[in-house]
């Protein structure tokens, strides 16, 4: 059955019984959401609206100041029922959802996730921060995870601290599903396969190489799986789950495994930015994760990028 709060409108109660709404002032949505979430903001109430989140006789409420009397029937859905809004914010940035409690984006290419505090450059985390800011001056935004700042996809946020770590609880129990959309180089010998390495940071440099020392070097997992392939062009589409969260785990593992990531700037060929598709070939396509306040399992998904497509319309499998 559907998770919905439905709330009756037959009457108000009074020591005496039940007095008609007719008789008293017109009530409103507002009034209504108030009775119900007593303890909520104001604008937690219009975001509400905003997200289609409360049906009035079925059809999605447009204002806190629309009224309602004794013969409607007024509904709240859940997060997980919510239709999503894609809102474009600076530098492209696709509002995909956001409740009281996270946050989803769908970062495009070229944008940094978030560096120090003094970046002068826009970041995903700056953008959402002045956005919720102008709304309300109290509004938090906590970074839970990051994307290279040459691949696309989705990312979470967190709008409180106990929220943050809830979050961060699932992503180091490694509980949140993450999948990619990524373009290599080459087919790979096995339709899917697991990769395991332990992996090693030069931080002078900033790159990332396996190593077998295990000492020093951090466990990243990912599972793989190809989609489609082209022998011609001598390039293949795979899905990547991730298990651990390295720094350019996929474009590294996938590297060591013989298939650098195309147009990849760092670890592809000299010439990678002059490839198809002009841009690092990965895109995070799925989240699946458990609400902080809801405690249910909530999906988002994002296209891949058309470019990615095109290379594979007039392909051969």
């Amino acid at each position: 059955m559907p998770n919905k709060v439905t709330i009756p409108l037959c009457g108000v109660a009074a020591a005496d019984g039940i007095i008609p709404l007719m008789t008293q002032p017109p009530l409103t949505i507002l009034n209504r959401l108030e009775s119900l979430f007593p303890h909520a903001r104001k604008t937690t109430l219009r975001e509400m609206i905003e997200h289609k989140r409360v049906r009035l006789n079925g059809v999605p409420v447009k204002s806190l100041k629309q009224t309602v009397t004794n013969s409607d029937k007024l509904e709240v859905t859940t997060l997980s029922e919510a239709p999503s809004k894609h809102v474009i914010l600076e530098e492209n940035l696709k509002l995909v959802f956001a409740d009281t409690h996270i946050v989803i984006i769908d970062k495009p290419a070229g944008l940094l996730t978030s560096t120090h505090a003094k970046e002068p450059r826009p970041t995903a985390l700056k953008i959402l921060s002045d956005h919720f800011r102008r709304q309300n001056a109290k509004s938090q935004i906590h970074l839970i995870h990051r994307l290279d700042k040459d691949a696309s996809g989705l990312l979470v946020f967190a709008r409180t601290g106990p929220d943050f770590t809830a979050l961060k609880k699932q992503f180091f129990e490694h509980t949140i599903t993450r999948r990619y959309d990524v373009l290599v180089h080459g087919i790979p010998e096995k339709k899917e396969d697991r990769l395991e390495n332990f992996l090693l940071e030069d931080e002078k440099l900033g790159v990332v190489h396996p190593t077998p020392d295990e000492k020093k070097g951090k466990l990243a997992i990912l599972d793989y799986v190809t989609i489609q392939s082209d022998k011609n062009k001598r390039i293949a589409h795979l899905l990547c789950t991730l298990f651990t969260g390295r720094k350019h785990q996929i474009r590294v593992q996938l590297k060591s495994l013989g298939h650098p990531v195309l147009a990849d700037p760092i670890y592809g060929r000299k010439t990678a930015l002059q490839e198809p598709p002009h841009r690092l070939a990965l895109h995070a396509s799925h989240l699946t994760f458990t609400h902080p306040k809801t405690k249910r399992l909530v999906s988002f998904d994002s296209p891949m990028p058309g470019s990615f497509a095109h290379l594979f319309r007039t392909s051969g499998k």
